[in-house]
């Protein structure tokens, strides 16, 4: 009886699930916690390349509005060692060398004197300490340093800030006497100097106004942030960034302040008078010194030039947008002294004679500056 009755038990269930089938209801329970944690996962990869990408543009911003900005502060070191060295010893060399000029006899028969280095000797003018007599103005390009200075007569001149005396003597006492050097010829000199000196001056105004305005608001680095973000807490341009033009600001370079300008106040010279009789001339001078305010020179405080070689810190911060995990980054990562992140930027201006305390201007002016970047 027992036996028919698993016969027909067997009948009736004859079908059986397969193991595949009956594990298959297993995944439901692992995939209710695997899939929301990819999802999770997936936002958490989008909000931080959202947050990196910032990050990298803000950064790309402030390197490069950084690096426009002291653009300027390297023009007006380059411009100015230009005209405190350069421009000098190659306008004199080429006006006064021998040849085209004809040298200038020695009134005792030993000798003679060519009036470039009669006017270098009375310290009128700096020049390469390895010019050679007779020949073009020395290249410079390849040496590192340009040791162009004042001759030892004027010596004080080659010191930052520059000693010197309110009355520039163009031709001494001792060279009127000693060299065959006559009153009219002296006259075209002095109007050539006051002339060039003038320009000279005039350039160099024009070169620290136009640096003043270019840094008066410091628009290159906030219009440059600006165009590469987009954004600004004000809204605008002009008053975009104020966080990195703190950096410049603290590094202001103002004329009268720590950029000086350098003049005399008179000028005289002595020179050989026709007259008739024996002897034919006598050595007259001007009585009194001309009076004329006339530019020698510009000069950069020490400091302000180190400060420019070790670099400024360019800190800029920036406002972070909400994310999907409502951590508020503005709170929880801000910048010393500041209520937000930020990006910086290390930015300098340096010559060759770095290690010198980054004094390329005067003496020595070597208007190799370059601007350079750092993380």
């Amino acid at each position: 009886m027992l036996k028919k009755f698993k016969k027909i038990f067997n009948r009736l269930f004859a079908f059986r699930l397969s193991p595949l089938a009956l594990r298959r209801g297993q995944i439901i329970i692992p995939s209710l916690l695997v899939i929301p944690s990819l999802f999770l996962f997936v936002y958490l990869i989008f909000e931080t390349a959202k947050l990196s990408r910032e990050k990298i543009r803000h950064q790309f911003a402030v390197d490069s509005a950084a690096f426009i900005q002291m653009g300027d502060y390297t023009n007006l070191f380059n411009r100015t060692a230009y005209v405190n060295g350069t421009f000098p010893y190659r306008v004199f060399k080429e006006v006064y060398e021998c040849p085209p000029n004809d040298h200038l006899q020695k009134t005792d028969g030993n000798g003679q004197e060519c009036p470039f280095d009669m006017l270098y000797r009375a310290g009128n003018f700096p020049k390469y300490s390895g010019d050679i007599q007779g020949a073009a103005p020395t290249q410079l390009d390849d040496e590192k340093k340009w040791d162009i200075r004042f001759h030892g007569t004027r010596g004080a001149m080659n010191k930052n800030p520059p000693d010197f005396d309110e009355t520039l003597t163009l031709v001494t006492e001792q060279q009127g006497i000693k060299l065959y050097v006559f009153w009219d010829p002296i006259i075209g000199v002095y109007k050539f100097y006051a002339q060039f000196y003038t320009l000279l001056g005039q350039i160099e105004k024009s070169q620290i106004t136009v640096f003043e305005r270019l840094t008066e608001n410091f628009n290159f680095f906030r219009k440059s942030y600006y165009l590469n973000t987009g954004e600004c807490r004000e809204g605008n341009a002009a008053g975009c960034a104020e966080d990195g033009v703190s950096g410049f600001k603290a590094n202001a370079i103002r004329e009268d302040d720590n950029f000086h300008m350098h003049y005399i106040e008179k000028i005289r010279f002595w020179a050989k008078v026709p007259q008739s009789g024996i002897p034919p001339y006598y050595v007259g001078k001007t009585n009194p010194s001309i009076d004329i305010k006339l530019f020698q020179l510009a000069t950069i405080d020490n400091l302000t030039l180190e400060n420019a070689g070790n670099g400024y810190h360019i800190y800029q911060g920036w406002d972070v947008d909400s994310n999907y995990f409502n951590v508020d980054f503005n709170a929880e990562v801000p910048c010393t002294n500041m209520s937000r992140p930020c990006v910086h930027a290390m930015v300098a201006s340096q010559c060759p004679d770095l290690g010198s305390g980054n004094n390329c201007v005067w003496p020595s002016p070597t208007p190799k500056y370059q601007t350079r970047l750092y993380p």
